[in-house]
């Protein structure tokens, strides 16, 4: 994806430095103020592929340990460090967005501007809108207003904004990318030289996925005082209202590594001694094989979907993070073999070759909903929308119509309705609904906090890692959980005075701004 693309957008280095090393690049473009002669629709397919590529899955590669999605089969070397929280300043997803993703997005932006083509400025503010949520979701306070603007001088000690006021200028651009996507004084389609691989030029989804991501931010702020159930429903209202909606794109197969899905072609996944994840977690299966609220028994159709069954078996099961294989299946010491287990990489409809990466989803909108109309007290409307969001997902992985009723109609016999009536119960369903609809994507870490890692609400299997780092977390407290991610080195070194206390101790404690009262 990052190599076949460089023509498009490695010109820019010169003047992306926030995370990387003046030397190395101020002499790659010696004019900062001019971001690039290349025309906007030329740069569309850039702007959308590094956001995925080199920033959301660079922000979820070591996440996805966290959320307890992929388990490591060794309990020594370096990757099990992302499931037992052994993070330190060399953690790359500042980089990659501020080095790749967001020059790509603001330059498109601007472009649109010159150009009178205000649609790739809506196109471009809502890429940027989506890396600042998913810079701030991981860090907390970020560089933004004193970020590269394609037009000024680049600020190499920019100060950072705190999260509050991050969140409300997420919410101001993509206002501005609404409005923008309305005006009807365009000079040149998006799709143009067909570089808008999600949506073909079609403006009304671009718009809609504006929407989408002002819902999901909005509800990101469910212990905030400001929460505001009707904006939320209003916005979903507005977002992606049918199948065929997503934010995503196909990746391709047997084209260039980096063409492929990541977790399907590089990055360690598909080592054959020791993958950067080995097999899913016992959680992520207990999530398919049960009920939330009662803990009932019940295979969810999309488990043969998105992993395969043991080899020696054909059944599934998984590990406990950090415990490996030595562990045994949800650390019960029982199978202890690599047959015993279905692989992580390249194991069904997440982490194929072509499986889309999707930024945002319809059943993740509809969920949205769901809990904003929970919230509200709306408890009819709040299953409605659940029950579309789950199904929709099902649809888009390709279970058939009838597994779907057969699923939905054991869910009612098992007291859904009933469970709606209470709030918690209601958002264990939502929850975990979100858990599966969203496999690997970093939007469930900030379900799990917003959630504070409730087994009310994920159920009994969600318990920390083994092994768990007890430098910095109580390894006698069970509610003591991983909340943030530190800054790297380059921008610890260079920005200091800016970045602050980066010591592993108080930034992976340190609960977010949205996720205190």
């Amino acid at each position: 994806m990052i190599k076949s693309l460089a023509k498009i957008y490695l010109p820019l280095l010169g003047v992306l430095l926030f995370s990387v090393s003046c030397s190395d690049y101020l002499d790659v473009n010696s004019d900062p103020n001019n971001p690039s002669q290349v025309p906007a629709h030329s740069r569309l397919v850039g702007a959308i592929t590094t956001a995925n590529g080199a920033a959301q899955w660079r922000g979820t590669r070591e996440i996805t340990g966290v959320m307890q999605y992929g388990v490591t089969k060794n309990t020594t070397g370096s990757n099990r460090n992302a499931e037992t929280w052994r993070f330190t300043a060399s953690y790359f997803l500042w980089q990659n967005a501020y080095t790749w993703a967001l020059p790509n997005a603001v330059d498109l932006a601007v472009l649109g501007e010159k150009e009178g083509s205000p649609h790739f400025v809506g196109a471009g503010k809502v890429l940027q809108a989506f890396l600042y949520g998913l810079l701030t979701d991981q860090y907390g306070a970020i560089v933004m207003s004193e970020g590269y603007d394609g037009v000024s001088q680049v600020k190499l000690t920019p100060k950072m904004d705190d999260q509050q006021t991050v969140y409300q200028n997420i919410d101001k651009l993509l206002d501005e990318a609404i409005v923008a996507f309305e005006n009807p004084n365009n000079k040149t389609p998006l799709n143009f030289s067909g570089g808008d691989i999600m949506y073909q030029g079609d403006v009304e989804k671009w718009k809609r996925l504006a929407w989408s991501l002002k819902a999901r931010y909005l509800n990101h702020l469910s212990k905030k005082s400001t929460y505001d159930a009707q904006k939320i429903i209003e916005a979903c209202t507005k977002g992606f209202n049918a199948d065929g909606m997503d934010a995503e794109f196909a990746y391709l197969a047997g084209a260039q590594q980096t063409d492929e899905n990541p977790f399907a072609s590089w990055g360690g996944f598909t080592s054959t001694t020791d993958p950067r994840y080995f097999t899913y977690s016992q959680f992520f299966v207990d999530l398919l094989t049960k009920f939330p609220v009662t803990e009932a028994a019940f295979v969810d159709p999309r488990i043969h979907k998105i992993m395969k069954p043991a080899a020696s078996d054909g059944q599934y099961r998984g590990l406990k993070p950090g415990m490996g294989l030595a562990g045994g299946q949800g650390g019960t010491g029982q199978f202890t073999k690599e047959a015993d287990y279905g692989p992580f990489s390249k194991s069904g409809f997440y982490t194929n070759a072509t499986s889309p990466f999707p930024f945002i989803t319809y059943s993740e909108v509809k969920l949205i909903e769901a809990e904003a109309q929970l919230r509200a007290g709306d408890a009819a409307k709040a299953l409605v929308a659940y029950e579309e969001g789950v199904k929709a997902n099902m649809r888009k992985l390709g279970v058939s119509a009838t597994d779907i009723a057969a699923y939905w109609t054991a869910q009612q016999a098992d007291g859904l309705a009933a469970h709606f009536n209470d709030k918690t119960k209601g958002l264990s369903h939502i929850m975990r609904q979100k858990y599966i609809s969203q496999c690997l994507n970093p939007e469930t870490w900030v379900d799990m906090r917003r959630m504070d890692y409730s087994q009310a609400i994920y159920g009994p299997s969600l318990t920390r890692p083994a092994n768990i780092n007890t430098v910095v977390f109580d390894a006698n407290d069970e509610n003591d959980w991983i909340q943030a991610m530190v800054y790297e080195t380059n921008e610890q070194n260079r920005n200091p005075d800016n970045v602050g206390d980066n010591s592993e101790k108080y930034r992976l404690r340190t609960p977010l701004w949205w996720n205190q009262p």
